[in-house]
């Protein structure tokens, strides 16, 4: 004798809701997959809710509002301002011509300056700054802070720095961006400057003066 047709309905539409038991969800479950889903990668979005930094820049974490960081020197005066509040000495071009900024001081200080990005050719221009510190009557040491991939002020670690005894020349050359071909984007970017004392005070007569060499 044949069952009826909707009694056959009836357990087909049983047997598939069993099957499907294994992945359905309660009222109040969360859904575990067995599989592996894709996510995103971690957002490169800059922060600048925590502080702000001249020119209308983001700043990084390490940047906003936080105190600016030097190494250690034994016993050596530290500068009377702060990454955030260094004194500005100009803008130079990173990949024309061959300008130059010059700055002076008397004992440690945080001084910055701008690079920009001038070159409109095809053909790659890298971004070169080449900085060099000239002691006098004292040792004074070079630290230079800025992001290569991004245009934010740094202050968090030293991106270069020297250290060399004495009142020798201390050089430090950086070099960012384009490589032979252009990338269609702004390299320009805010370079920051420590100078300190490599040990003890400032003593009356000593003095340093910074050279920035742009395209060098």
């Amino acid at each position: 004798m044949r069952a009826p047709l909707g009694s056959i309905a009836l357990v087909l539409a049983a047997a598939a809701a069993m099957a499907c038991a294994k992945d359905a969800l309660m009222q109040g479950e969360s859904f575990q997959p067995d599989g592996t889903l894709p996510t995103d990668p971690p957002s490169d979005r800059v922060d600048a809710s925590a502080g702000s930094c001249e020119g209308g820049k983001g700043c990084d974490a390490s940047a906003a509002d936080s105190a600016s960081v030097l190494p250690a020197a034994d016993g050596a005066t530290p500068p009377s301002n702060t990454c955030q509040t260094a004194r500005a000495v100009g803008t130079l071009s990173g990949d024309t011509g061959s300008q130059t900024i010059t700055a002076k001081g008397s004992c440690s200080e945080w001084i910055s300056f701008r690079a920009t990005e001038d070159s409109s050719s095809a053909i790659g221009a890298p971004m070169k700054v080449t900085l060099t510190l000239t002691s006098t009557g004292h040792d004074f040491d070079l630290y230079v802070y800025y992001t290569p991939s991004k245009d934010v002020v740094a202050c968090s670690t030293p991106f270069a720095q020297s250290e060399t005894r004495g009142t020798v020349d201390e050089i430090v050359p950086i070099t960012w961006g384009e490589a032979s071909v252009a990338n269609g984007s702004d390299d320009g970017r805010t370079i920051g400057v420590a100078v300190q004392s490599a040990m003890g005070g400032c003593p009356p007569g000593s003095g340093w003066t910074l050279t920035a060499d742009g395209n060098r």
